[in-house]
């Protein structure tokens, strides 16, 4: 893998959208941004979007990504924020590479964009790490299905399913203030027993996770087998069922092995 540094960002302002454009050719296993300037911290990127061909794969803020890194078991570090297309940590050698973005074919445009609210004289710089030319294929990405409840009670989220969708769920976080408990079911069968908050972090960090306040898991590649992904292909009813115990704005968003034109 070849580690190389990006042209600069395109209007780097105090608030405003960043925008980059990537070269085409090569594979991106992922993006490191650096954070500079006189005041410029990951919460004041409300937004970071990554595109190809104009379509939106991964979008969410800096503090939840930051957080949702932390949870992979990613490096915390105030001055830099990875965006990472890969498993770094799985199993095999194949899953640790799993999910890069082939430009070689079919890719026409690759951009990024952060929007900045709130900052003081802001720098962003960012690198790439880069292999061998593939065209594009399975790629991860990073969608929000935000959902708000008005009272304690046990809920259902659907996520996109059934063969138009065709998605492998990899993880789907829950950004949340007062969720207790989850379980899901696909085709009207449980896969994840409803489990609170404790026994789910007790089993994550057992695998060298790290669990984050304010942040629900659910990972069925906890144990870093990404042939234990959720395939969203084959099910006619897939329910995300959350139990919160007041009123509650949940940020969702899945991990996505998936293919462009299903987003």
């Amino acid at each position: 893998m070849i580690t190389v540094k990006n042209l600069p960002f395109f209007n780097v302002v105090a608030s405003g959208v960043a925008s980059l454009e990537l070269p085409l050719g090569m594979t991106f296993n992922r993006i490191i941004l650096k954070l500079g300037g006189t005041i410029f911290t990951k919460a004041m990127i409300t937004k970071i979007v990554a595109k190809l061909n104009g379509k939106n794969f991964f979008e969410i803020t800096g503090a939840y990504l930051d957080k949702i890194n932390t949870y992979r078991g990613l490096t915390a570090n105030a001055a830099y924020l990875t965006i990472d297309f890969n498993e770094p940590f799985a199993k095999t050698v194949g899953g640790m590479y799993a999910g890069a973005i082939g430009t070689a074919q079919g890719v026409n445009s690759f951009t990024l964009e952060v929007t900045i609210a709130g900052a003081t004289a802001p720098t962003l710089e960012s690198w790439s790490m880069i292999s061998e030319p593939q065209p594009l294929g399975l790629i991860n990405a990073l969608v929000s299905h935000p959902v708000t409840f008005s009272a304690a009670g046990k809920f259902p989220i659907v996520l996109p399913h059934g063969p138009n969708a065709g998605h492998l769920i990899e993880r789907v976080h829950f950004f949340h203030t007062n969720m207790t408990a989850l379980e899901v079911k696909k085709n009207g069968l449980l896969i994840f027993e409803e489990m609170a908050i404790a026994i789910n972090e007790f089993i994550q960090t057992e695998y060298k996770h790290v669990p984050q306040a304010g942040l629900y898991v659910y990972d069925p590649i906890v144990a870093q087998d990404l042939a234990r992904v959720v395939d969203t292909a084959n099910a006619q009813s897939l329910q995300f069922n959350v139990t919160v115990s007041a009123a509650d704005s949940i940020g969702v968003y899945a991990e996505y092995a998936t293919r462009i034109e299903r987003l």
